[in-house]
């Protein structure tokens, strides 16, 4: 029921962690480790824990010894695998990354049931202290598994937005009543002692001169290896046509007309509707170019995995010395362009897809007028069809 590993720390001491791990027809109810300096107090530990098992009832559920073994536990694990049963399509990665790391904390070893205002707040401050999940498998772990990575609020506040996204719906599923007036109790108390707070708006651009590296770098990759993906085409699809990733990789030839000079994107993202979402929108002529110059070999206008188009910039970009540049920041890059030319709100939105002028509104501040690639080598490149 009981281990413990031992483990070479940085120093080229020893340290000793042990693990209690409990099953219950297949499930495990009970999980928490700990690691220690010396092994005596690792056994010491463990064999405490052991014994509040044994007087719990053995393999019934419970919080390791703080529930009467009566009753049967309601875990967090059993709350987040009910809740991503119960969605009839898979979640994102980054949804469903953040909820298989939920359940690796101490928390959703839990009976959610019994959690209260001042154990959420405690869960955020660890959070932000960098309390660190169980490693998925402990034989793998090393000491610097254990070691605390502070977080910035901001991302302890994405961590608690998929928690309460869980307690607010998953009630119902597993007919019992969660603590949801707890914890937004928690945040609102979180949110004004700093625990949390709202991400910030990335305002960073590409400099002509890091797109000129960019630009150089894969187009000659691109000719002298015409089977890699034409990330130079890529570039330009995503600050001309103001995609995000995801567009790109999805949009076909169907979705593409260029006769009116429109294409349909395809579930574009929502805060509560993606499926189904399809947004027709302006392609202007630079991206008409693009589009155009792409041989029709797929379906797919860009045959390419959106995983594999990030890797190739986030390297690119790392080989030039090209610092904090996101891809994403090329569509933030296309729409600030059509504000400092001029575009009204409504023209820009007919071209991003922004249902929403207020999402907009965060562009409209800026001072700059005029194209910023206008008589751009690339352009020219582009409209003269050497790319």
């Amino acid at each position: 029921m009981g281990t413990i590993i031992e483990r070479k720390s940085k120093t080229g001491g020893k340290r000793y962690t042990a693990q209690i791990r409990l099953k219950h027809e297949g499930k495990i109810v009970v999980s928490e480790a700990k690691t220690f300096a010396q092994r005596r107090m690792a056994l010491g530990w463990l064999k405490r824990k052991e014994v509040l098992v044994e007087e719990a009832g053995g393999a019934l559920a419970f919080s390791l010894g703080e529930k009467s073994a009566a009753a049967q536990s309601v875990t967090g694990v059993d709350v987040i695998d009910a809740y991503l049963k119960s969605l009839r399509k898979t979640p994102g990665k980054t949804k469903l990354g953040y909820l298989e790391m939920l359940k690796r904390f101490d928390i959703a070893q839990r009976d959610w049931r019994t959690l209260t205002t001042t154990d959420f707040i405690t869960f955020g401050s660890d959070l932000l202290k960098g309390v660190q999940p169980a490693p998925k498998d402990l034989n793998k772990a090393t000491a610097e598994t254990f070691e605390l990575k502070a977080r910035q609020p901001q991302t302890v506040g994405n961590i608690l937005a998929h928690l309460k996204t869980v307690l607010e719906y998953a009630g119902p599923i597993i007919g019992h009543k969660l603590p949801t007036a707890d914890f937004h109790e928690a945040m609102k108390n979180m949110r004004h002692t700093g625990t949390i707070c709202r991400s910030r708006e990335r305002t960073r651009r590409p400099t002509l001169q890091e797109l000129d590296m960019l630009l150089d770098y894969f187009h000659k990759r691109f000719l002298n290896d015409p089977r890699c993906v034409p990330m130079h085409m890529v570039i330009h699809n995503q600050i001309f046509g103001c995609n995000r990733l995801g567009e790109c990789a999805r949009a076909t030839w169907d979705d593409y007309n260029s006769d009116d000079e429109e294409q349909v994107i395809k579930n574009m993202k929502h805060p509560r509707k993606t499926d189904g979402n399809d947004v027709t929108v302006k392609v202007r002529e630079e991206q008409r170019l693009v589009i155009d110059a792409m041989p029709r070999t797929s379906d797919r206008i860009f045959p390419y995995h959106k995983d594999t188009m990030s890797r190739l910039f986030t390297e690119a970009c790392q080989l030039l010395d090209i610092k904090d540049l996101h891809f994403h920041d090329l569509r933030h890059e296309g729409i600030s362009r059509l504000f400092e030319m001029s575009l009204t709100i409504p023209e820009v939105a007919a071209v991003s897809g922004h249902k929403s002028w207020q999402l907009l509104s965060r562009y409209t501040h800026l001072k700059k007028k005029g194209d910023k690639f206008e008589g751009w080598i690339w352009i020219e490149r582009l409209r003269e069809g050497k790319l």
